[in-house]
């Protein structure tokens, strides 16, 4: 017994040893058919859940068995399969497939290859996005990479998002964002900031009528559709990655004076007799006062604004099994900003995407992301004493902003505290103000999409989405007792104020999508029937109270004095019906159709549905026998016709108003106690939706072994019917004589180029460089009675829409120079006549000058030598006009004597005969007027990204306990050509605040610049 014990553990012993023996630590390289190393490669053990991926330089390592069958998969290359033999080293050669090489593009309810595509679809991938800093918003990251998409940042502040236009000016209205659909999910374009742009996989924008059409009622300024990122079957991936930098303003091209130039700017026009001059210090000040000055100057731009802090954090865990695949990741970002004392933006943000096969004729899912950020919101764009942007260009020098003794040192109060200065213009001290007049926002969103695709037989299925986003708004203004504003404003007896609003938008969709897919001998048929249904319901409120009884407290149920309680509560419902048909035949000749029905409740009765649709053919000439053995690699002809429409309207922010516009509305409000009500809005019951017809004519290209690929697009997009405020006689319509009218066509006409070259593509070094252009031109076609309508008040940025012009064309009085024997300033009148009197009633509409540049675009180079990689990107924008009218209040020929001033403002008119100067100051009040004096062009080419990485090479990360390993330099807006432009060109939001008109790109007037951004990272995959 006990020999036979000794033989069943030796036994035992040499199978384990045996068994040891054949478990292997596989290793190799993986490159193309040209020898190029393959990053990203997915290898896996077949049959089981042990995986990895190639490193950046096409390295791997793998345990497994010999015996075992290794999977290699790559996109747009053939898997490859081989088995684990004695060997410790593999290295494979892998064949690109030409059919997984066709790009995948998401259209909205479905998706196609490229080859199948009869319309005009720009995409941008998950590794164009990743090369931005994730606090960027993924609107603002869209800027020059897709033909036709024109971008502006609104502004620098921290997480704000961009003005998105797709192929032009597409409405008369505020509201030209594109439709934005996150998996399926409609949601805000304002808070497409919250989506953190490390979890998408890319984006596609629809721009012609062939697939926008698909929805209907919201796509005529286009759409946006967000995939993010899903789990892939294998082992856990974990990706962590760390940025930390910082930002600073983009320096204006003009200086201003410092303290001893604007004591002297003082100085000359008090001997010229200016009268607000003779009682500044330059002209009153003593030897030793005016060292006093100089020695206790200030930069006021070092004092109230900073280097800002930036830092993300993002971490992702991805992977799955046979039946199950998973995508989870977590971030947070904060960015500082760049003004003093202000308090950062946050974001929080957590995904999880799930997919289950639950059977094999059903596919579940779930995509669940939640985000929330926190700000506090400065008192940016317009030309007012709270704006900590107006302050380093209107506090003078000698302006401190702490009170100071006689010997220049910091009086303390009885706290030791150092005590805030008011010596500025109006008593205002904007760096108190940042501390005791706050204006703090949150927000809190959820998105979700759940779906139950059924696969009833190989061609029917049909596919069940549920789709969720709910924003929680949060606002708190705070006016602190006792502070400067609470002394301009306070009730008396009721120091301080504190006002609470806020928003809850809750908005669902679902939709069904039956579709039937065959193939008859060389022909495809696909088609599908549409359901949907979305309901969106806006809650608001707002609180108001006055008087604390200390600062340490802000809740308002505590004040002495409530004054302000407001509520509102916006629905939208929508319900579609649509049908979509697709017919390829042999992939050379692709016909596709569509129709959509929309029944919309902001319409009354007579127009409350609308029909949408689109036919588009594409002819894949690189199929033809013909072209076989031609050098194209892809060649398509494209054409498609199509309509679709616009139910938004009465500008961005939504309130119950402009949601009835087909009814007689009434605003209640109290007064001595009662309920009163007065007229708020004049009835149309006539009003409809905005449609748009869409032309698109386009031709797709690749040759050279794929390594050059480019598109032209010609389209021409008219829109009829737009809707915009009209004006009405002052006996009739609501309190501004205005009703919400379908009032008028306008048309863009536009040509589009892309192109991208792998210029060099071996072993060690890869470069590939492209870019894109738009060329476009708008008109407005047709007006109500061919009546002009104008936009602005009291001759502020005033925009003209008049038939034969451009949308938003200005109209403003033309400045015609200086006389050159007296100083004075010269305009022109209507008529044209030269004339010394400045009157806002000869303003003329001034063709061709408008915001809509008429070329716009970017370019790229990618370069990467074996570890090291270097990418840049370039947006550029020509032929747009802007109103500065930061230039015209720092030029303020003697009115802002008491201000800060260029230091051009020196160079004014002196003596007869004097030219290419600025009017005398004596002429103070004709010369600083609103004219095309301070009309500029906005052309400009910026540096918008620059990233330097370096991977480890894969025999470095062998020795360590991760997969991958990756660090970067990065940097944004680094370096702008402008040419025309006094200040910063790329101009979004020109002030939040103005009354009238608000267009992007119109005037800037002292907003948030924007900023600088450099950035260390380094990414790690385990």
């Amino acid at each position: 017994m006990k020999n036979r014990t000794h033989w069943l553990c030796m036994l035992f012993l040499i199978g384990f040893f045996s068994a040891a023996a054949q478990q292997n630590t596989v290793s190799g390289i993986v490159t193309d058919f040209e020898g190029v190393p393959l990053p990203g490669v997915n290898i896996l053990v077949k049959g089981t859940i042990t995986g990895t991926q190639s490193d950046f330089d096409g390295n791997y390592v793998i345990e497994a068995n010999s015996g075992d069958i290794l999977v290699f998969s790559y996109l747009g290359q053939k898997t490859v399969e081989i088995a684990v033999g004695t060997s410790n080293t593999l290295n494979i050669t892998m064949e690109q497939d030409a059919q997984a090489l066709e790009e995948v593009v998401v259209i909205g309810y479905g998706t196609k290859t490229r080859d199948e595509l009869t319309s005009a679809v720009s995409t941008v991938q998950a590794e164009d996005i990743a090369s931005f800093v994730a606090t960027t918003s993924i609107d603002n990251i869209l800027q020059g990479q897709a033909a036709g998409v024109q971008v502006t940042a609104t502004n620098g502040r921290p997480g704000n998002t961009g003005f998105v236009r797709v192929r032009g000016v597409g409405t008369f209205n505020q509201n030209s964002t594109p439709l934005y659909v996150v998996d399926g999910v409609p949601v805000d374009p304002t808070n497409v900031n919250q989506i953190n742009p490390n979890d998408i996989q890319n984006v596609s924008i629809l721009k012609d009528a062939a697939t926008a059409s698909r929805y209907g009622s919201r796509a005529a300024n286009g759409v946006v559709l967000i995939t993010t990122k899903q789990g892939r079957k294998g082992d856990a991936q974990v990706t962590l990655t760390q940025t930390v930098g910082f930002t600073q303003r983009i320096q204006d091209n003009f200086d201003i004076f410092d303290i001893e130039g604007k004591l002297e700017y003082e100085r000359q026009l008090a001997e010229l007799g200016v009268a607000p001059a003779l009682t500044l210090p330059g002209a009153t000040a003593t030897a030793e006062e005016r060292q006093f000055l100089i020695d206790n100057a200030v930069d006021h731009e070092e004092e109230l604004l900073r280097k800002g802090f930036i830092q993300t954090t993002n971490l992702s865990v991805s992977g799955g099994t046979e039946k199950l695949s998973y995508f989870f990741s977590a971030g947070y970002s904060e960015d500082t900003g760049i003004v003093q004392r202000a308090q950062p933006f946050r974001r929080y943000t957590a995904r999880l995407n799930t997919t289950y096969q639950a059977k094999d004729w059903l596919t579940i899912g779930v995509n669940a992301n939640f985000a929330r950020s926190s700000e506090q919101r400065l008192r940016e764009g317009r030309n007012n004493v709270q704006n900590p942007f107006v302050a380093p260009f209107q506090y003078n020098p000698y302006n401190t902003i702490f009170v100071l003794d006689d010997n220049g040192d910091f009086l303390l109060d009885e706290e030791g505290e150092r005590i805030f200065s008011q010596s500025f213009p109006l008593a205002f001290n904007v760096a108190e103000a940042i501390i005791n007049n706050l204006d703090l926002r949150t927000n809190l969103q959820s998105i979700a999409t759940g779906y139950a695709d059924i696969k009833f037989s190989e061609n029917f299925s049909n596919k069940f989405q549920i789709g969720i986003s709910n924003d929680r708004f949060n606002r708190q203004v705070i006016i602190r007792p006792f502070s400067r504003l609470d002394a301009f404003i306070r009730t008396p007896g009721a120091p301080g104020q504190s006002t609470r609003n806020g928003s809850n938008d809750f908005e669902y969709n679902i939709s069904n999508v039956f579709s039937f897919d065959k193939s008859f001998g060389k022909s495809k048929v696909n088609a599908s029937l549409l359901f949907e249904y979305n309901e969106n319901v806006l809650d608001l409120f707002s609180l108001t109270g006055e008087g604390f009884p200390t600062d340490q407290l802000d809740v308002i149920s505590i004040t002495s004095l409530p004054t302000d309680v407001s509520s509102d509560r916006v629905r939208n419902t929508l319900f579609s019906q649509g049908l979509f048909a697709d017919y390829n035949y042999d992939d050379r000749y692709i016909f596709s159709a569509s129709v959509r029905r929309d029944g919309s409740s902001r319409f009354g009765p007579s127009n409350r549905f609308g029909y949408f649709g689109s036919g588009a053919v594409a002819w894949n000439i690189h199929n033809e026998g013909f072209l076989k053995d031609s050098f194209f690699d892809a060649l398509k002809l494209r054409a498609s016709y199509g309509t679709s429409g616009n139910q938004n309207f009465g500008g961005i922010v939504a309130n119950s108003f402009n949601s009835f516009t087909f009814l007689e509305l009434l605003d209640f409000g109290a007064g001595n106690g009662r309920s009163n009500v007065s007229p708020a809005g004049a009835a149309n019951p006539e009003i409809k939706w905005e449609a748009q017809e869409v032309l698109d004519i386009g031709l797709e290209y690749a040759f050279w072994k794929n390594r050059v690929r480019g598109v032209v697009d010609y389209f021409q997009r008219t829109s009829n019917d737009l809707l915009s405020p009209f004006n009405l006689s002052g006996t009739v319509g609501d309190e501004n004589n205005q009703v919400t009218a379908n009032i008028g066509e306008i048309r863009n006409n536009g040509l589009e180029f892309e192109l991208s070259v792998d210029a060099i593509q071996n072993q060690n070094v890869r470069w590939t460089l492209g870019g894109n252009v738009l060329f476009i031109d708008n008109e407005v076609i047709e007006l109500v009675n061919g009546i002009d309508q104008f936009r602005g008040t009291g001759g502020t940025n005033r925009l003209a829409l008049r038939e034969g012009e451009e949308v938003n064309t200005y109209n403003l009085v033309r400045y015609a120079g200086v006389n050159s024997q007296t100083g004075a300033p010269q305009y022109l009148d209507a008529d044209g006549n030269i004339t010394e009197t400045f009157r806002a009633s000869d303003a003329v509409v001034l063709s061709g000058k408008s915001p809509n540049a008429n070329i716009e675009g970017g370019f790229f180079s990618n370069f990467s030598y074996k570890g090291f990689s270097l990418g840049t990107n370039f947006s550029f924008r020509f032929g747009n006009y802007i109103y500065n009218s930061a230039a015209q209040a720092l030029l303020q020929d003697g009115n802002g004597v008491n201000q800060q001033q260029r230091t051009d403002a020196l160079n004014f008119w002196r003596n007869p005969g004097d030219t290419n100067v600025l009017p005398s100051p004596l002429f103070r009040n004709e010369a600083n007027q609103i004219s095309d004096r301070f009309l500029q062009k906005g052309d400009f080419i910026r540096l918008r990204n620059l990233t330097l990485g370096y991977s480890l090479p894969g025999k470095f990360v062998d020795k360590l306990p991760i997969q991958g390993l990756r660090v970067f330099l990065q940097g944004q807006n680094l370096w702008t050509f402008r040419p025309n432009f006094d200040g910063d060109p790329e101009i979004g939001s020109g002030s939040t605040e103005q009354g009238g008109f608000q267009t992007s790109g119109s005037q800037n007037l002292f907003n948030y610049p924007n900023v600088q951004t450099y950035s260390f990272g380094i990414e790690v995959n385990f």
